[in-house]
């Protein structure tokens, strides 16, 4: 009993793991770094793009990830505010 009470938890958690990875994440339309202020695609190259909490998020270099990863709230409250300005 034990067993496929364990069996059945992986089997729950990895279905739950491949399907989190299905979702698509909401799109980040910032046209500039939510960390820096810099522009997005502009001297520092192609933007440092990843997934949080199924947010894209875009920012302008790797190195604003460690300020990002200090106050994620607060930078995706600018994402979702200028997504939110943007739907009109």
């Amino acid at each position: 009993m034990k067993k496929f009470i364990l069996l059945t938890g992986i089997a729950l958690a990895t279905s739950l793991t491949l399907w989190a990875e299905d979702a698509k994440p909401t799109p980040d339309k910032l046209t500039t770094c939510p960390v820096s202020g810099e522009k997005l695609d502009g001297d520092m190259g192609k933007p440092y793009v990843f997934t949080y909490q199924g947010q894209e998020v875009k920012l302008c270099c790797k190195g604003c990830k460690k300020d990002f990863d200090k106050d994620p709230k607060k930078y995706l409250t600018i994402i979702r505010a200028d997504d939110k300005a943007n739907k009109n």
